[in-house]
């Protein structure tokens, strides 16, 4: 299987990479390591990181690690996608109000931004992108 040189980042997959207690926090990291020694890297939509900030700031209660990702953006160590009208327009589309709470608008911008760019490859753990037709990282490596 082909690794694919650029995939779209989530806000699960960015915190798993900043919160070691987090589930996957090694398995993130080793996604990550593979992805770059292949010459890859993660684009992340700013809705993405942004959730993560707030999750680790609100819900995890973790605002060290929301104000390190913070740091990253600032220091432009992150690659930022921007979220268009377009894309939103493509999310609202994929986005089921009545499917699962774990299920958000958030995610369908991953996934639209995703199909903006004909990448297959998404960096989280969710299995809803799956049954989108895309591939979670970890099964590439």
């Amino acid at each position: 299987m082909a690794i694919p040189t650029i995939i779209v980042g989530d806000a699960d997959g960015l915190i798993a990479l900043f919160n070691k207690e987090d589930n996957h926090s090694s398995e993130a990291f080793s996604i990550l390591e593979k992805l770059i020694n292949s010459g890859g890297g993660i684009i992340y939509p700013v809705t993405a990181i942004t959730e993560a900030i707030t999750t680790l700031q609100r819900k995890l209660n973790k605002p060290v690690l929301a104000g390190v990702i913070a740091k990253q953006v600032k220091e432009s160590k992150l690659t930022v996608e921007t979220v268009d009208q377009g894309v939103l327009e493509q999310a609202a589309n994929l986005f089921d109000p009545g499917g699962s709470k774990q299920n958000t608008l958030f995610d369908a911008i991953v996934a639209a931004v995703a199909k903006k760019y004909s990448i297959d490859t998404i960096f989280s753990f969710d299995n809803w992108y799956k049954k989108q037709g895309f591939k979670l990282a970890g099964s590439l490596f």
